[in-house]
């Protein structure tokens, strides 16, 4: 709680940051910084209200396995049990402070949290007033293969920073389909593995290219794409002025100096150096990265299995490079299949996904977001990144005028909710603005009707 501007019985907002997948201890990193800024000008209270099964902060947070089941562990772990649990903290919150229909709440909120966010005032705008949603991927899908096709759209965008360009993205593509034509006959995956410097035979079964080149054979960030870096092949600038150097070898020497940069800057042990990890260790990294994990490695063990169990029996959000996708990488290694045994150790069969992510996109309205009467519900707003693969499932146009959309240019997975000293991109920077701007215009309007029908 943050009430260092809060005058009790003044009229002023109230803003909630939906933790979502973060812990508390994120607040540190500046997350629903954007909100929190503004309330010396505000004089709003903000609370922070962590999800069930994701803090883990202390062992009464955690799951508590109680008939050695892990499906029934995670019984309790939904976005519609979060939603809940926010409405009941809102009213709990409205007794405890005597707060009134003048004192509006805000739910704030990026990742998952900014799904929770936005359906959050949907499903309940007897409570809350209005929602800002970063990056929120609201339309569940079972196979996800935009994902990695978003990701080769990203080393193209040139401006705002960015530093990516087509001649680029083309030449991590050239590369990866040359070193997949490789891989298909014994001589060329031994070909390989001399020009990598793997060891004999290292390359001989499914999982260890699946681990070698499931996605990419060097890290290729866009989700998690920083402007701000300066290391070897640490974002897609320095990337790409790697891979349209010609005067190192054709595309896929490229690609083998890019991996040994990167290697050599992060350590021969880091996640970094694709030998050394396996495609599974980075899918895990990858989800804590989007569900927000902070904290010790156990903690991410806990998110990394609260948030499998949730693409199992809600959400899907399969990321796979399938073969005559436009994913940049050695296609056919990661494809559905492989990903959907992650819910394998739930027990849940494909069948019931594909069910489950029926009953969430009917429940909350996928890309045109629905009240509590399944019409197109108001007061929220939609703000996703130009490089970031999640926007694909996210409401890149307005359903209605009342649930605005704003996409900002060059813009990473939630980069605008962070430290204001941190921003460098001016779309970012200009984005923080237009977000408080259209609070204010949610704040001064009447959010009260049911929804809106067309």
């Amino acid at each position: 709680m943050n009430d260092q501007h809060w005058t009790p019985g003044s009229n002023a907002p109230i803003f909630i940051c939906t933790a979502g997948e973060w812990s508390i201890e994120s607040l540190d990193d500046g997350v629903c910084e954007n909100a929190e800024q503004w309330l010396p000008e505000t004089k709003a209270l903000m609370v922070a209200l962590e999800h069930r099964y994701y803090g883990c902060h202390d062992a009464d947070a955690c799951p508590v396995r109680d008939d050695g089941s892990e499906t029934n562990m995670f019984k309790y772990l939904s976005s519609r049990q979060a939603i809940e649990d926010i409405a009941t903290f809102v009213k709990a919150m409205n007794v405890k402070y005597g707060l009134t229909a003048e004192n509006k709440w805000v739910t704030w909120g990026g990742s998952y949290a900014g799904m929770i966010s936005g359906w959050s005032r949907l499903k309940h705008p007897e409570l809350i007033h209005a929602a800002m949603a970063s990056s929120a991927p609201v339309r569940a899908q079972l196979d996800y293969p935009e994902y990695y096709g978003h990701t080769t759209f990203a080393y193209s965008v040139s401006d705002n920073m960015v530093g990516g360009s087509v001649e680029c993205e083309q030449a991590i593509v050239n590369g990866h389909r040359q070193l997949e034509v490789m891989l298909q006959t014994p001589d060329g995956t031994s070909v390989a593995e001399r020009l990598f410097g793997l060891d004999t035979g290292s390359l001989k079964s499914l999982d260890a290219r699946r681990d070698f080149a499931g996605d990419g054979v060097a890290s290729f960030p866009a989700q998690s794409n920083s402007v701000r870096c300066t290391s070897p092949g640490c974002n897609i600038k320095h990337i790409c002025e790697v891979m349209t150097n010609t005067s190192l070898g054709n595309e896929l020497q490229r690609l083998k100096v890019l991996r040994a940069l990167q290697c050599d800057e992060a350590g021969e042990e880091s996640s970094v150096c694709k030998a050394k990890s396996t495609f599974e260790e980075r899918r895990r990294a990858r989800q804590v990265q989007f569900i927000g994990g902070r904290g010790s490695s156990s903690s991410h063990h806990w998110y990394g299995s609260s948030w499998d169990y949730q693409t199992c029996t809600e959400f899907g959000f399969f990321q796979t490079c399938e073969l005559n996708s436009t994913c940049m990488f050695v296609r056919g290694l990661v494809d559905l299949e492989y990903m959907l045994s992650t819910c394998d150790q739930f027990s849940i069969p494909r069948s019931d996904v594909e069910k489950a992510i029926v009953a969430t996109n009917d429940f909350y309205g996928g890309l045109h977001p629905t009240d509590a009467h399944g019409k197109l519900g108001s007061c929220v707003m939609w703000i996703n990144g130009e490089v970031d693969p999640w926007s694909e499932l996210s409401v890149l146009s307005a359903p209605v005028p009342e649930q605005p959309v704003l996409y900002v240019g060059g813009a990473s997975h939630c980069a605008w909710i962070y430290k204001k000293d941190n921003i460098v991109q001016e779309s970012v920077l200009r984005a923080r603005v237009e977000i408080r701007n259209q609070t204010q215009i949610f704040l001064a309007q009447d959010c009260s009707e049911e929804g809106v029908l067309v």
